[in-house]
């Protein structure tokens, strides 16, 4: 039986950006992190599930939540240090545009204002300056958008993930690439039972396995933390390379709907070369009403389907309006998910001796995945919050 002075359960973004951080420490001693490789086949797959294995998702600071612009400003401030780092090339910056619900919205002010107090490039841009600045993009009379230049763009949150585990392990961390399927307290410290009969023993252990976050904890804890789980479908339009290139200058978006009967909001990610070597423009965006996940089999069916066929229709229709010259060869769908707590921020607190939890993405973390975890680490290194971030934004609350 292998032991471990701490195991990270779960490698995704926050967990895989954990584990780097334990393994640099040198507070932490011996780490370990256990989760799966990427499925070859979906549909034979029986999870974990997870949606970062993805090609684009936005990166930004600007934000009106005050809490979730500075994990973005902290993480796009660490990405040249990560990139070279780990020699692979996940960041793509080439900044992001919010459009306001007017050019008076408030949330754009409240972006703003946390942008710049953070030092970062904004530009408030209204009416005809929109149109020139974008040329490419339809907007609604009266709007007004929020630009964000610097390290503002998208991300690919593949590679990233596979950036910091290469670093962890570089730094002497031990990959398990299994499931966990159960954890159980031993005198002081823990036993982690893997899907293939593996045990694993530890002091502490630090779980960031969003979806199953709960289903891990809830028997140890007799109680269940207050995770939703929300079906989302992401729509990849593919564009010739032709357009694909004229589009470069593209920034990513996130953009309000006026009455829109399906979708508040989208966002987009720019035209970018995927693997299979097409090239996409990538649009999603949350449902009026979501489409919640509430149990494992809930979850695998959600991920071996092709998405929610009412939510596609929207999206296609929208992206047709919002970039009106766009020919799109085919469209591809693909499901994710997303997790939200009961604050709107992540749940990173200790709750129990040795035991810690770093999860709950709330549809935000892949910009600040890297902060999000180093906060995670640094708690279970510790054993107390030395951050200026303030404790309560990030507790553990209980259904």
């Amino acid at each position: 039986m292998a032991v471990f002075d701490v195991v990270v359960i779960g490698l995704g973004m926050i967990g895989s950006a954990a584990l780097r951080a334990l393994s640099e420490s040198g507070e932490t001693g011996r780490v370990a992190g256990v989760g799966p490789a990427e499925p070859d086949d979906w549909m034979r797959s029986e999870g974990p599930f997870a949606s970062h294995y993805d090609h684009a998702r936005i990166t930004r600071v600007s934000d009106p939540d005050q809490i979730w612009a500075a994990l973005a400003w902290r993480s796009i401030d660490a990405y040249p240090a990560l990139a070279a780092r780990s020699g692979v090339v996940f960041h793509h910056p080439g900044g992001h545009l919010r459009l306001g619900r007017g050019a008076d919205d408030p949330l754009l002010a409240a972006s703003e204002a946390h942008a710049r107090a953070l030092g970062v490039p904004v530009e408030l841009l209204a009416g005809a300056a929109l149109g020139e600045r974008f040329p490419y993009l339809r907007f609604p009379p009266g709007a007004g958008g929020l630009y964000e230049q610097g390290g503002a763009g998208w991300i690919n949150p593949r590679v990233l993930v596979a950036g910091q585990l290469a670093i962890a392990v570089d730094q002497g961390a031990i990959l398990v690439r299994d499931a966990a399927t159960a954890i159980h307290r031993e005198g002081e410290g823990f036993l982690v039972a893997t899907r293939g009969g593996e045990m694993l023993r530890a002091t502490r252990v630090l779980v960031s396995a969003d979806g199953a976050t709960g289903d891990l904890l809830e028997p140890l804890l007799g109680a269940r933390l207050q995770l939703e789980r929300q079906a989302h479908t992401t729509v990849l339009a593919e564009l010739r390379e032709e357009q694909a290139v004229t589009l470069a200058g593209m920034p990513s978006l996130i953009w309000p709907l006026a009455d829109h009967p399906v979708l508040p909001s989208v966002y987009t990610t720019p035209p970018a070369r995927y693997p299979d070597g097409r090239w996409y423009l990538k649009i999603g965006g949350p449902l009026h009403t979501p489409h919640l996940l509430e149990s494992s089999a809930a979850i695998r069916a959600w991920f071996q389907s092709p998405g929610n066929p009412v939510e596609i229709a929207a999206l296609c229709e929208v992206l047709r309006g919002l970039v009106p010259g766009v020919e799109v060869l085919r469209w591809a769908t693909k499901p994710c998910m997303n997790t939200y707590t009961a604050h709107g921020h992540p749940y990173i607190a200790e709750l129990g001796p040795g035991l810690f939890v770093c999860t709950g993405g709330c549809g935000a973390a892949a910009k600040s995945s890297h902060a999000i975890g180093h906060l995670g680490a640094r708690l279970v290194a510790r054993g107390v919050w030395e951050d200026p971030l303030p404790v309560e934004a990030f507790r553990a609350v209980f259904a």
